[in-house]
């Protein structure tokens, strides 16, 4: 894929390195917004209709007037299931960007997962296990299922306030929990039991060792 090589961690999760931050954002921004968005998860929109909403309603979009998405978001993950309309040609016109996206994959079988990053991201590792996590939530149940279990032995109120103020769609907060907390980097280590942080990444690690993939 032009300006970006394409690894794969296991035989449904891929990871897509770009040279550049601003190239995996615009590459990435309506497959992601439409996964996720509190705004439009599961619905067809345009790339200025997105970029207007999102000066007005990211944090660093109301600090600057002008739409800062490109600079805000360095690593993207999304499921094989969300390429469809996009497929479909719903999403018309398609950038050139999303073309090349899509023709990288139409071969795949379901389900896989797509990981996006970029070869200058800070704390490398940190964005790799914290993308990885989403991707064996998809597609490894048991994985799933342990991690629900968990999850499910500790109130999480305010950590899912503070996740869903990031601008997370309430239905993908309990897979960005374990991500975040799963990650090298600390970030939001301090609204979660230190018991649970060391539970998740013992389970997280358990898979990695069992899929094999290198996080290097």
């Amino acid at each position: 894929m032009e300006n970006a090589s394409h690894k794969k961690l296991t035989n449904n999760i891929h990871l897509l390195i770009f040279d550049s931050q601003k190239e995996v954002a615009k590459t990435f921004v309506r497959f992601q917004e439409y996964y996720e968005s509190p705004k439009f998860k599961g619905k067809i929109f345009s790339l200025d209709e997105f970029k207007n909403w999102y000066v007005k309603n990211s944090p660093n979009g109301q600090k600057t007037g002008r739409f800062t998405y490109y600079e805000d978001w360095g690593g993207f993950n999304v499921p094989s299931y969300i390429l469809e309309p996009f497929y479909k040609g719903k999403f018309d016109p398609l950038l050139k960007r999303e073309k090349k996206l899509l023709q990288e994959f139409e071969d795949e079988k379901d389900p896989f997962y797509i990981i996006g990053t970029h070869a200058k991201v800070n704390n490398f590792r940190a964005y790799i296990e914290h993308e990885s996590a989403h991707g064996l939530f998809y597609t490894d149940e048991e994985y799933r299922k342990e991690i629900y279990k968990e999850l499910l032995k500790y109130d999480l109120g305010e950590l899912e306030e503070k996740i869903l103020s990031k601008g997370y769609h309430e239905d993908v907060v309990k897979d960005e929990i374990q991500a975040y907390l799963i990650e090298s980097r600390g970030k939001f280590e301090d609204l979660a039991p230190e018991s649970l942080v060391k539970n998740l990444r013992e389970k997280y690690n358990k898979y990695v060792n069992k899929h094999g993939f290198d996080l290097k």
